[in-house]
């Protein structure tokens, strides 16, 4: 097998560099890119005008939700999240039927992807990631077939 010869560093393909020392280099990280300490603050409700207006019937369990509450295993059953959170409850039962958006909304509700969000009650918490893992085990049983 033929061995090859080193690259020369000043061809065109090479990364380009600069040599420094320590000292440099420590201070160069002490400063921020220009621009980035200047980057506003976000106010506290900044998402209000994202979020869709509340309609009545966000107070209260729909139908769909009381059945799938009802056909839920009895050890599953949440008791909190439709006490506490009924829209929230709603749009699970909603989409129950189709385990993949499920699970994904589940997550969506168990990751606080936004930043700053206060996120739900430790109750809630524990009824949400017992009805995710549920999900895991029907997409394993749906992959075995």
């Amino acid at each position: 097998m033929p061995t090859q010869s080193p690259k020369d560093p000043s061809s065109s393909d090479s990364i380009p560099f600069e040599i420094t020392d320590f000292e440099q280099a420590r201070h160069a990280l002490d400063e921020l890119p220009p621009g980035v300490g200047a980057l506003p603050q976000l106010d506290a409700n900044y998402w209000e005008p994202q979020r869709r207006k509340a309609v009545p019937t966000d107070r209260a369990l729909s139908g769909t939700a009381m059945e799938w509450l009802v056909g839920l295993p009895a050890g599953l059953k949440p008791r909190t999240l439709p006490e506490r959170y009924p829209r929230v409850a709603n749009a699970i039962a909603a989409n129950w039927s189709d385990t993949l958006r499920s699970a994904a909304a589940l997550d969506d509700l168990l990751a606080d992807r936004r930043g700053r969000r206060r996120g739900f009650p430790y109750e809630v918490q524990t009824e949400l990631r017992a009805l995710r893992r549920y999900l895991d085990v029907m997409l394993r049983r749906s992959a075995l077939g």
